[in-house]
Parts: C-alpha cells; structure tokens; sequence
C-alpha cells in the first residue's frame, strides 16, 4: 500500500527566550548570541519550514519555559507562526512540562493556522492539505485538539484518498504518560515490534501502538528507534543551553514518498555550538605543539550554516609543567590569544574558550618505576591523604620555624593550590630518583 506524499518538520525543547547555564566570563559579542540564542533558533525554524516547503510544523513539548514569563518568547512564537499562516502551514502544538496548556494563554487569540492539543481522550486528528488528508494525529495518554480555527474535517478519520493512498499516521507520547521506569514494554507497528522504555508507554491497558512515527518524549536528547517499516523518534533540541547538550541539535525533517514510506534528515538551525574537546598533554608537550592541538581541533569542526558562535571547553589531561601553568587565569588567556591569530584567516563563528583541567593521577605518572621512585611515590601520597591539611602539617613539624615565621607560612599555605603543589613535587621526585635498577645498586 502506497503513501500520500508529504513532508513536516518535528521540533521539540525550543525552550524560546530560557538563557544558557554555566556560561563564565565572555566577549560582549558572545553575550548578546547566548541571550538570543533560542529565538535564533526558532526564526532559523520558521525559514526552514519555508525553504522546505513542508505541509505541516509538529512541536511536541518545551516550546518555552513557564516560569521565564518571557514576553520575547510570547511575540517571537506569534511573528513565526503569522510567518508559517501566510503559507497555508498548520502548526500542531502539543504542550510539555514546562509550557502545559494552562501556559499558552487561551484568553489570546492566537494565528488560525495554530492547533493546541490537551489532555483527555484519544481522538484521532486529521492534518489536512487542502481539502485532503496527508497525515493523522493522535496523542496517546492525551486528548481532543483545542483549535482556535474553524477546521475542515469533513474526511476526519478517511483512511484512503482518491489515489488509493494511506495517509501517514503519527502518534504522540506526551510527558503526562511518561514514567522513569527503565523496564521495556514492546509497542506493536504493523505487525512489526520495538522494544522500547517504560517511559513511552501509553496509559490505557492496550500496549499496541498502531502508528508508522511514533513521537517520543525523551528530555534533550535526540533519539531514533527502527520501527520497520516505521521510526520511535525524538528530535532532542534545536539550541543546547550547556555543554551537556552538545550532541546532535536540530530538528528533523520528516519525508513521506509513495513507495519509500519515511526518511528522518536531521536539520541544524542553532547559532550556537557547545564544543567540548579533549586533549592529553604529556609532561613534555610545549605551549606550540599544544596550541598546534587546539588548532587542529578546531579545523576539524565543519561550522553549521547557521552558526555564529562556539563555546569551546578544552578537557586537558596528563601532566607536565605546561598543565600546571594553565591553572592560571592569566595563562589560559594568553595561549586562547596566540591562537586567535592563528585563527584569523580562517572561516569560523565566534569562538570562547573555557577550560577543565584534570591532572593525571600518581599511580599513572609512574614509567619503569624503580624502588627508590615508588617508595618516594607512595610516601608522598600516604602523607597527601593522611591529613585533612597536609600542607599545613608539614609546616607544623618544621621544628627549627620560630612562632612568626610559622605563622606566617601557615597563612601563605591556606591560599596556594594544594593540587598543583603535591604534582609539582611528584615530578620533581620523578626526575632526580628515575633512575634504572643498576645505576641504583652501584649507587
């Protein structure tokens, strides 16, 4: 049995208007793109729908953040939905945690071209094109659409078209039916199953879900399973707010052929990329072989069409003088300068530079590791974990210290790093007792 054609775009956690997290100091530049980072997002959304030419946009949850009450999400939502009426293309909203139904402010009149969905029964909705039926809709654990627009449903429920053509059917998961079991139940597809987790699992008693797109709701993360001949697909976020959203942002473009019944294309419309890069320093590594990493890091990244800035998180691991000097504010930003310059010429966003730095433990530091190395390996980590201040007992047994000068090296101890000094004197034990086993006996 053949399809009737049609294509639309699946968004969901647009979150319009919610600020980033865990953003430190940055350019002028780089602020005002994270404040409109989301309303970027969804006016890149809105092209798209045109460019593409779609038949209908699906927003399952998240669209904006209740408790922002923010009125730029409010007039961005209406600008893109009058976009999208002008050419005919229905929006289908279904409401999610943090935007419930209550939220969009039924009292407002908003485009006609807008549908909302909320909880009840299990009515299934028809998406129309015209005068004819290209999809239908129904909301499993929710209910009845709430439209603010006369609807012709004269096919409502049609289940061939004058071509003898199915119309595509998609089914929603909404988070009031969402549990945190991790058990699985099995949801039925044409006589195909799919093993899938307890949190998409409709209310009723039925577990058959007869549906060729199975919408999810699944937090920020993008999420397909193969349903043969159909998908269980969440499309995650169009715009991460943090470095723990930084892997396959979009929205997803739905297309529906006669013959070849679904193909999901995934869709970047964020402005701002989070990219965390990892890169391991050796002891000896210099500032220009680390800056040469970095570099080529960097260029390895292809930017996004629309993308204007990336918030870079370098993760450098290991040991060496270098890893220690880049605990330091000061040193950080001289080598993100340096290679800034040697960025000029190239054609990237925006770039800001944060950095986490984790020190390779003791136990790896060690190479052949003699006795005279490992005996002074282990007494310095006895000593490191022994005492809640080690730094300031080892002042203490200073006996030859009179009062003042003790005094005031206890105060000095409170404000130097302890991390940075236990490593210090690691490598330096390292370097003076790595010696090999011959030298040490005919020492």
């Amino acid at each position: 049995m053949s399809y009737v054609p049609t294509r639309f775009i699946h968004a969901a956690n647009l979150r319009l208007d919610h600020q980033p997290q865990g953003v430190a100091t940055i350019s002028e530049i780089a602020q005002h793109l994270l404040e409109d980072c989301t309303l970027n997002s969804f006016a890149n959304l809105v092209q798209c729908c045109l460019d593409q030419s779609v038949d209908f946009l699906l927003l399952t949850g998240n669209t904006f953040v209740e408790s922002d009450h923010s009125i730029r999400a409010r007039i961005a939502l209406i600008d893109g939905f009058q976009k999208l009426a002008a050419h005919n293309i229905p929006v289908l909203v279904i409401p999610g945690e943090s935007d419930p139904l209550s939220a969009w402010d039924l009292q407002y009149h908003w485009p006609e071209n807008v549908t909302f969905f909320s909880p009840g029964d299990h009515d299934r909705f028809d998406i129309l094109r015209e005068t004819e039926t290209v999809a239908t809709l129904q909301l499993f654990g929710s209910a009845p659409a709430k439209t603010y627009q006369t609807l012709k449903l004269k096919q409502r429920n049609q289940l061939f078209n004058k071509q003898n053509q199915r119309p595509l059917s998609i089914g929603c998961m909404t988070p009031a039916s969402s549990t945190t079991a991790e058990e699985s139940a099995t949801f039925e597809l044409d006589s195909f199953s799919l093993a899938v987790p307890d949190a998409f699992q409709s209310d009723d008693d039925s577990s058959e879900v007869a549906v060729d797109y199975l919408s999810l709701s699944k937090g920020t993360s993008h999420h397909t399973f193969e349903m043969q001949p159909g998908v269980a697909h969440h499309p995650g976020t169009p715009q991460g707010l943090n470095f723990g959203e930084y892997q396959k942002n979009g929205v997803t473009l739905a297309i529906v052929n006669s013959e070849a019944p679904l193909e999901l294309r995934r869709i970047k419309v964020a402005p701002v990329r989070w990219l965390p890069l990892e890169l391991e320093l050796e002891p000896h590594t210099s500032t220009a072989h680390l800056r040469q990493q970095m570099k080529s890091a960097l260029l390895s990244r292809k930017p996004g069409k629309h993308e204007r800035l990336w918030m870079v998180c370098w993760k450098l691991s290991g040991s060496g003088s270098l890893l220690d000097a880049l605990d330091d504010a000061t040193q950080q930003a001289e080598l993100t300068s340096a290679l800034q310059q040697e960025l000029k010429q190239q054609q990237l966003p925006q770039l800001e530079h944060t950095f986490q730095l984790e020190f390779t433990p003791i136990q790896q530091h060690r190479e052949s590791g003699t006795e005279l190395t490992d005996s002074y390996l282990r007494q310095v980590e006895s000593f490191r974990t022994r005492f809640d201040a080690p730094l300031e007992r080892l002042i203490s047994r200073a006996g030859h210290l009179d009062p003042q000068w003790q005094q005031r090296l206890t105060s000095i101890a409170a404000e130097l790093d302890e991390a940075q000094i236990f490593n210090t004197a690691i490598r330096n034990g390292q370097s003076c007792l790595n010696i090999s086993t011959d030298e040490e006996h005919h020492s």
